[in-house]
């Protein structure tokens, strides 16, 4: 490889930059839909597109780790969601050649954070799972057999989440990180017995071992002291930021294993994760700080620390995650949100690095290692291809003529393998990344106005003024775009695949008559815990995206975890840093608590009782007054702005109430004028409680959401800021049901004056642009790489207002059809029914989702039509993967779950 000099590097990105125009990634083809392209490629859910270098192998399932075995001719990754927990790749014939899950009894049943590590000689494989690790014989070929398993204890009821797995140099020992616990063990490697457990920093993820010290990344940083501002990560006090309650520092433990105590430790960057010995360097990948550290063991310093942020001058957001040396003078770098390997030239710690170019990957890549044996880089790409695997067959909602759709759990990860580039293939290559992320034009695209052009609907530079002065995002639940309109014959819907079409939802269905019908917009993320993100910080950071395997630690989607989020922070830390003024109904909250701190327990039919009352429909008293319930946030900066009598995610509450609770507050600020420019309102029941007794049928909750959004669209309409408002109403994810053309397509709609009526979008949107188009309207300059890149949603909107109101319809289907009492089922309807009253419906996502995805199912069937790709009616226990939970919720009082892994 040519090695260049830094006044060349400087070429090789301008070049990337000036080559192409802004609309050359869209261009070739007028309306593209998520998938595969004509050219090869693969257009993402996050405004990216990805066409690998080298030769690419999918599998069914995420990659989340991998290693190559010693003899270089095999790599096993941990999957995610594919037809078994670790895929053997044959590298010389690029094959698939084994999908394998230990047998049920033997470890946790969830892979971790990573951990892979081979005997020296191949003969054995040790994999890390949540409370255990996993012994495999490995046959010549590379595949695996007969698993043992190894527990790990946890402290304090936590489970230990074993992550970086090192030898030490006498091959006695093995080293082992302890996640959960904060510890690093020291486990016999023969029989493996813990020897030791030895202190280090908060969370700590990968070791490596240089002469006789361990290195231990401590993704969460030091310890805290008394004098710290923090927030809680897994029982942990994390040191963290006071406004968006984001982790602060990041550590690296120098260990003396034989000793057995910590000797030294080093600050490096936000969220260390994946380390690299050369020689007596260390290079730490900080994957929430966009750089990699280089600490000089022999001196025993931080030598430096260099930017992998390709975009020059742009923000936070490229999430660098896996290091490997290509050869004594260059080293890769993977940059999981930028689909790329970055290359360096680099020498040793006394000598910066030189960026050298981009190489591209599958979607997300996660794990790289270098193999001399071939002379080529191993890439595993997490999301590879997005969710493109089988499709599902699907009877109609309400009947039984057969259909077709994709899930967001059909995913299809990639292994590449790359040759060493030249100095010219890394020119081309890095082209090619610039085109496929989207970033050519970026900067000028960006570009901040002088505030004195003309108001129009969305500016075209930031901070000019917008004809829109009051945004409001409302977040929904679950619905794919088919699930709700794909009865609607303008826009490309299927509506075999319609299960609460018009008749349960009349509003959604007159507002996107009313306002334009976007028939191509995709949740960014997969679930709740991923799309909350997307649609509140426009990005998912490397932990979160690591964490999907198991999310033992936590599952954020309301947060509870300093870890999860983006140094970038938040949507409503944007508004207000900017001067913007917020309020916030429901988001982000993790508990609905009373002045001692006790959740509430009420009834569905206390709370629906109540909202009867407050709109003068019922008359007698409260069960309980407004205010005697407050939301709560762990997130700092949030509480200031929080309404808190509105209830964030719990079914028992009809999303009536928290209408009634907003239009209260509306008609407050109708008195004062003073509404703010950014309302934040989550509107939960879409979500539906499956069929647990005393709560109502799913349709009846799906009804419950789409009458109260559509009170709420019809208040603001009619109001006195009518005239100057946008409202967004948007799934947080798509993962319940199928989609014809893709499981991440969301229903999204607009209403305003400005917004087009009665058009169809057929433009390609992902929840992305929906934040950025938020910014866009409000001047918000982009808060990291991925609103940066994605385009505001132009095409929805007109300069020539219309100011004709919205009308609410009347539901058509009851809302208080409720589930039928366990005592009058019988058979598979009371096996459902029992499980489903067995769960937890007052927070995201914490029953199983194969699980609860054929309650809705069968439920709106009358429990007779088979979920789109069982071959009968299932019970409960015949669910595959009904084996897996979620942890308890993030942000309760204590983590609801004694082992912490369900």
């Amino acid at each position: 490889m040519k090695i260049k000099s830094k006044k060349k590097l400087v070429t090789v990105v301008t070049l990337a930059a000036l080559t192409f125009s802004s609309s050359v990634a869209f261009a070739k083809y007028e309306y593209p839909k998520v998938g595969r392209q004509p050219d090869g490629s693969v257009l993402t859910t996050t405004n990216q597109f990805v066409k690998p270098a080298g030769d690419t192998v999918e599998q069914t399932g995420r990659p989340m780790a991998l290693k190559v075995r010693p003899d270089g001719k095999t790599a096993v990754n941990m999957t995610w969601d594919g037809k078994g927990q670790f895929t053997v790749t044959n590298l010389t014939t690029l094959k698939v050649i084994q999908q394998v899950s230990a047998p049920a009894g033997v470890g946790s049943g969830k892979i971790s954070y990573g951990g892979l590590l081979y005997s020296p000689d191949g003969s054995t494989l040790w994999a890390a799972q949540t409370k255990n690790l996993l012994r495999w014989q490995v046959a010549a070929d590379g595949t695996l057999s007969n698993p043992t398993s190894i527990p790990l204890p946890g402290v304090a009821g936590r489970a230990a989440i074993p992550s970086g797995l090192a030898f030490t140099p006498d091959g006695q020992q093995i080293l082992v990180t302890l996640n959960g616990n904060n510890t690093l063990a020291v486990l016999d490697a023969v029989t493996g017995a813990v020897v030791r457990q030895i202190p280090v920093g908060n969370a700590p993820r990968d070791v490596v071992v240089i002469g006789n010290h361990a290195y231990v990344s401590n993704q969460g940083g030091r310890p805290a002291t008394t004098s710290d501002s923090t927030n809680d990560s897994y029982g942990t006090a994390i040191v963290a930021n006071n406004q968006d309650g984001s982790a602060t520092t990041g550590t690296v433990s120098e260990v003396d294993f034989v000793g057995g105590k910590e000797v030294r430790t080093y600050d490096v960057g936000l969220q260390p994760s994946a380390l690299l010995a050369h020689g007596t360097d260390l290079l730490v990948a900080n994957s929430n700080d966009d750089s990699v550290s280089v600490i000089d063991t022999a001196k025993q310093q931080l030598s430096h620390t260099f930017d992998v942020n390709p975009i020059p001058g742009a923000p936070f957001g490229s999430s660098p995650n896996a290091l490997a040396m290509l050869d004594d003078t260059h080293v890769a770098v993977s940059l999981g949100t930028d689909n790329a390997v970055a290359v360096y030239e680099y020498h040793d710690a006394s000598q910066p690095a030189v960026f050298e170019g981009l190489i591209p990957t599958g979607w997300y890549p996660g794990s790289i290692e270098f193999v001399p044996a071939l002379n080529k880089l191993v890439i595993a790409s997490q999301k590879g291809v997005g969710s493109l695997g089988d499709l599902k067959m699907q009877t109609h909602g309400l009947g039984t003529m057969p259909g077709f759709g994709h899930s967001v759990y059909s995913s299809i990860g990639t292994v590449s393998v790359v040759a060493k580039p030249t100095s010219e293939q890394m020119q081309e290559y890095t082209k090619q990344v610039w085109k496929n992320n989207n970033w050519q034009g970026i900067q000028k695209r960006n570009q901040t106005g002088n505030g004195k052009a003309a108001p129009v609907a969305i500016p075209k530079r930031i901070g000019d003024p917008s004809t829109i002065k009051h945004v409001f995002l409302i977040i929904k639940e679950n619905r794919t775009y088919d699930q709700v309109l794909g009865d609607d014959k303008r826009g490309n819907g299927d509506p075999l695949l319609t299960q609460f079409g018009q008749m349960v939802t009349p509003n959604f269905h007159a507002l996107a008559t009313q306002g334009p019908l976007i028939d191509n917009l995709y949740s960014s993320g997969t679930m709740s815990a991923d799309g909350h993100q997307y649609l509140t910080q426009a990005f998912v950071n490397d932990y979160l995206n690591q964490s999907i395997g198991h999310y033992t630690r936590s599952y954020p989607y309301n947060g509870g975890d300093a870890l999860a989020y983006a140094k970038s922070g938040f949507l409503w830390d944007n508004a207000t840093k900017h001067g913007v003024s917020v309020r916030n109904w429901g988001e982000y909250t993790s508990r609905f608590q009373d002045a001692s701190g006790n959740p509430d327990k009420s009834s569905w039919q206390q709370w629906y009782q109540d909202s009867k009352i407050l709109e003068g429909k019922a008359n007698g008293q409260l069960h309980t007054p407004v205010g005697s319930y407050q939301a709560w946030t762990d997130v700092p900066g949030l509480r200031k702005i929080t309404q808190g009598d509105f209830p964030g995610f719990q079914m028992q509450i009809p999303d009536q109430y928290r209408a009634d609770i907003f239009l209260r507050d509306l008609k407050q600020y109708e008195n004062d004028g003073s509404l703010p420019q950014l309302n934040v309102v989550q509107m939960p029941t879409d979500h539906t409680s499956g069929t647990s007794a005393n709560q109502p049928i799913p349709a009846s909750m799906v009804a419950d959401n789409d009458l109260a959004v559509g009170r709420i669209v019809d208040a603001i309409s009619h109001s006195k800021f009518g005239k100057d408002s946008a409202v967004f109403m948007i799934e947080d994810d798509t993962q319940d049901g199928v989609d014809h053309t893709d499981g991440h397509r969301n229903p999204t709609l607009i209403f305003s004056p400005y917004a087009k009526r009665g058009e169809v979008v057929h433009n390609y949107y992902t929840q992305l642009n929906v934040t950025r188009t938020i910014e866009q309207i409000l001047g918000l300059p982009p808060m990291n790489q991925m609103d940066m890149a994605a385009v505001p949603m132009y095409d929805a909107f007109t300069n020539k207002p219309d100011y004709t109101p919205y009308t609410a319809l009347p539901n058509q289907f009851p809302l208080d059809v409720m589930n039928q009492p366990i005592s009058q089922l019988t058979g598979v309807a009371k096996a459902w029914a029992e499980w489903s009253n067995g769960q937890n419906w007052t927070s995201e996502d914490m029953a199983n989702m194969a699980q609860s995805n054929r309650a809705i199912w069968y439920a709106s069937n009358n429990f007779t039509q088979p979920y789109p790709g069982d071959s009968k009616v299932l019970y409960p226990n015949e669910v595959p993967g009904a084996d897996w939970h979620m942890p308890a919720p993030s942000g309760s009082k204590s983590n609801g779950n004694k082992d912490g892994d369900n």
